[in-house]
């Protein structure tokens, strides 16, 4: 059989680069080869290449002349740029969103006790999607499919800085969603609104002191 027939679509491809590039396996400045990528996945060079050029739309990689494809740095300036937007486009959606149910907040505190346990029992990966889980969970409910779409795209990006902080929450931020629940189970969400503005900058907060710590640098 041709590694063609296997038939990865561009999407699929797109999904498995991004993916990798967010877990670390395509590092901050490394080059990617698109025909060992082809390789990999058995398939042709038109989905790779297509899927490149979109990650390049995104923001994940750049195309230098003459030298290839290259996984964008990480940099204080964007993850500060990048939280920054966060806190305005997400305090807003909770703002906004509609009145939660005594079931829907019952859940929500069910998901905070899942997200401790798997904080307890190590397993980071679980504590990564009970986190996205719980927030979106929240945006969800503002009924505004675009600015969620926008926040996706954030937190992607989100994704690649997320080890510098989670290293120093021995907590996952568990206080702080909490006192997002208590605010909504009141009723206020413009207080829900701020918490959740505060959660996000205490994350940025512990990003540039961990970026700084890693560089030798002076700790804000």
């Amino acid at each position: 059989m041709q590694l063609v027939e296997r038939g990865f679509t561009v999407d699929e491809v797109l999904k498995r680069v991004r993916h990798d590039i967010i877990t670390g396996r395509y590092p901050p400045e490394s080059q990617i080869y698109p025909k060992a990528i082809a390789v990999e996945l058995g398939t042709s060079f038109i989905p790779v290449r297509e899927a490149l050029r979109i990650l390049e739309s995104e923001g994940f990689v750049t195309f230098v002349n003459n030298r290839g494809t290259w996984v964008t740095p990480l940099s204080l300036e964007d993850a500060n740029d990048l939280y920054s937007t966060r806190i305005e486009l997400e305090s807003q959606v909770v703002r906004m969103s509609e009145p939660f149910s005594p079931a829907e907040l019952d859940e929500l505190d069910g998901l905070l006790d899942e997200l401790g346990g798997a904080l307890m029992a190590g397993e980071t990966r679980r504590v990564v999607e009970l986190n996205r889980e719980f927030h979106f969970s929240l945006y969800r409910k503002s009924r505004s499919p675009r600015r969620i779409r926008l926040i996706e795209h954030l937190w992607l990006h989100s994704q690649r800085y997320q080890a510098l902080s989670v290293e120093q929450r021995d907590d996952a931020g568990d206080r702080e969603h909490r006192d997002i629940l208590t605010a909504l189970r009141r009723g206020d969400h413009g207080r829900a609104g701020d918490l959740l503005g505060e959660h996000l900058r205490t994350t940025i907060v512990l990003i540039n002191r961990e970026y700084a710590g890693r560089r030798g640098a002076p700790t804000p």
